[in-house]
C-alpha cells in the first residue's frame, strides 16, 4: 500500500503506525457540512449504524451478492472499479505480520476482542478473534443489541495475536471511513473473510490491500518439509523439482505465517517496496 503510505503515513512509516489514526479527536472529526447541519461525524454515524445492526452477518451477506456482479461479463469491470472507490472510502484491510500487529496494540487502548462476523455467516461459529480498539469500542458499547466481548490488556492482546498466528490466521488491520483512522485488527481465514473474498475471488484490490512485506525463501536452510506450503492461504508458496520451496512474489500477501510455520527458519519477510518483481503489486 505504498501509494496511500505516501499519503498518510505523515513520517511514521506506514499509515497504520500513525498515531493519529488512533485518537479520538480524528475519530470524532466534523466537517463544515456536519456543523452546519448540526450531525455527528461520518466515521461516528456509520458505526453507530453497524453497531446497532442486530443482523450484521446479514449485511455482509447482502453485500458479498452485490459482489458477486463483478464475475459478470460486460459490468464486472465497472463493478470492480465501483468496489475499489467504495472501499478505499470505507472499511476495507490491509494485510500486516505479527511484528506489526504487535506495534499496532502499542499505539492503541482498550483492546477488546468480539466475534468474528465472518465466521458467525459462512460457518455458523462464534470465534473471538476481532481484536478492536478505542474509539470503536466505545461506539459498539453504546449499541443497544449489546456486544458480547473480551476485555484484555495490552499483554493479553499480543499474547492472542501470537496465539492467532499459530493457529494461521492472517492479521489484516481495517481502516474506518478514511486513513489513518485504524479502528481493528482482523485474524482471520480468507475463506471466510468479507474483506478478503472480494480480492481473492474478484480481484477488487482495494478491499484487502497486500502487507508492506513479501516472504523470501534462504534455499540453502530448506529442507523441503512443505509445512510453509500447507499454511500459506493464497496459494504463493510451492516446492520445486529440487522439493526446496518456492515463493511466487506476484501472489504472495506478505503475512509471514510461512516464517512461523518454517522449523528451519529459512523465510523471511523483505521489504515489499525494494523487491524487483513484488514492489508493484499491492
Amino acid at each position: 500500500m505504498c501509494k496511500f503510505c505516501k499519503m498518510h503515513a505523515q513520517g511514521y512509516g506506514k499509515w497504520y503506525l500513525n498515531p493519529k489514526g488512533f485518537s479520538e479527536e480524528f475519530f470524532y472529526k466534523l466537517s463544515l457540512l456536519d456543523r452546519i447541519l448540526g450531525r455527528e461525524p461520518r466515521k461516528v454515524r456509520d458505526a453507530k449504524v453497524v453497531s446497532e445492526s442486530a443482523w450484521y452477518p446479514i449485511r455482509i451477506s447482502k453485500m458479498m451478492d452485490e459482489v458477486n456482479w463483478s464475475s459478470l461479463p460486460f459490468v464486472g469491470h465497472l463493478v470492480r472499479m465501483y468496489g475499489n472507490y467504495v472501499a478505499i472510502r470505507g472499511h476495507a484491510a490491509q494485510v500486516v505480520p505479527l511484528e506489526d500487529a504487535l506495534k499496532i496494540v502499542d499505539l492503541s487502548h482498550d483492546h477488546t476482542l468480539y466475534p468474528c462476523m465472518c465466521k458467525r455467516l459462512f460457518k455458523g461459529q462464534d470465534e473471538y478473534k476481532c481484536l478492536n480498539y478505542a474509539p470503536i469500542t466505545e461506539i459498539n458499547r453504546k449499541a443497544t443489541r449489546g456486544w458480547k466481548e473480551k476485555k484484555l490488556s495490552p499483554e493479553e492482546a499480543k499474547e492472542k495475536l501470537q496465539e492467532f498466528e499459530e493457529k494461521g490466521f492472517v492479521h489484516a488491520v481495517f481502516w474506518w471511513c478514511e486513513m489513518p483512522q485504524s479502528i481493528c485488527i482482523c485474524n482471520c481465514d480468507t475463506k471466510y473473510c468479507y474483506a478478503a473474498r472480494p480480492r481473492t475471488w474478484y480481484g477488487i484490490e482495494n478491499a484487502y490491500r497486500k502487507s508492506e512485506y513479501v516472504s523470501e525463501v534462504d534455499i540453502d536452510k530448506c529442507i523441503g518439509c512443505g509445512e510453509c506450503v500447507k499454511r500459506c492461504q493464497f496459494g504463493a508458496i510451492s516446492l520445486g523439482k529440487d522439493e526446496r520451496a518456492r515463493v511466487d512474489p506476484k501472489l504472495c500477501f506478505g503475512c509471514g505465517l510461512c516464517r512461523e510455520a518454517c522449523v528451519q527458519n529459512a523465510i523471511k519477510l523483505t521489504d515489499r517496496n525494494t523487491h524487483p518483481l513484488a514492489r508493484k503489486i499491492w
